[in-house]
C-alpha cells in the first residue's frame, strides 16, 4: 500500500498552502503527470476521477500560519494534518509506505514515510496528490477572487506576476496575502 503525499501553492504571494495524502483504490486507466504538467481541464477531469476511484484527505496552512512558522514548516503541516485525518478515516492505511514529494519532511506521527525529490514525476499515488491539492487550491483562488476581486486571483492564483504586483501597488496586500513574502512584493 502506497499513499502519495504532496502540496499546491508554496510559491505564490497569496493563499494558502494545500496538501493531499492520497491513496488509490483501483488502478488509473490513464497516464498520470505532476498538476504542473497538465492543463486546467485534464487536472479536472482527473481530479472528478479521482473523487471516486481514491481515499484522500487534504488540509491546510493559511497565508497567516505561513507567516508564523514559515512556508516550509506550513507546507509540513499541512502533509501531517492530511495523513492524521486520513489514517483517522481509514485506520488501515497507517500501515501504507507514505511517499513524500521533496526532500525533507518532519513529523511526530507514527508512519512509515520516504521522501523522494520529483516524486509527483514518478509515483502516481504522489501525482494523484498533486492533482487533487492544485485542484482545491486553484478552487480556493477562485472563492479569493470573489472576494478581492480587485487583485484578479482567478488568473493569476496569487504567483507573482506583474499583474499581481501591479495590483498590489494599487490597493495594498490583501488579508490573504502573505506578509512574509514582503520582499517579494
Amino acid at each position: 500500500m502506497i499513499v502519495g503525499i504532496d502540496e499546491a501553492g508554496r510559491g505564490p504571494l497569496a493563499g494558502a498552502v494545500v496538501g493531499c495524502a492520497l491513496y488509490l483504490e483501483s488502478d488509473v486507466p490513464f497516464v498520470v503527470r505532476d498538476s504542473k504538467e497538465l492543463s486546467a481541464g485534464k487536472r479536472e477531469a482527473i481530479f472528478e476521477w479521482l473523487m471516486s476511484n481514491a481515499i484522500y484527505s487534504v488540509n491546510i496552512a493559511t497565508a497567516q500560519e505561513i507567516d508564523k512558522i514559515n512556508i516550509l514548516n506550513a507546507t509540513f503541516l499541512t502533509f501531517n494534518r492530511a495523513i492524521g485525518d486520513l489514517i483517522e478515516k481509514v485506520p488501515k492505511l497507517k500501515e501504507a509506505e507514505f511517499i513524500i514529494d521533496g526532500n525533507a519532511f518532519k513529523t511526530s506521527l507514527d508512519v512509515n514515510y520516504r521522501c523522494m525529490v520529483k516524486a509527483d514525476k514518478k509515483v502516481k499515488e504522489v501525482s494523484c496528490a498533486s492533482i487533487v491539492a492544485k485542484v482545491t487550491r486553484d478552487y480556493l483562488m477562485g472563492i479569493a477572487d470573489f472576494t478581492y476581486p480587485e487583485y484578479n486571483f482567478f488568473k493569476h492564483k496569487g504567483y507573482p506576476t506583474k499583474e499581481h504586483f501591479l495590483a498590489v501597488a494599487k490597493h495594498s496586500l490583501s488579508p490573504i496575502h502573505r506578509k512574509s513574502f514582503n520582499s517579494k512584493l
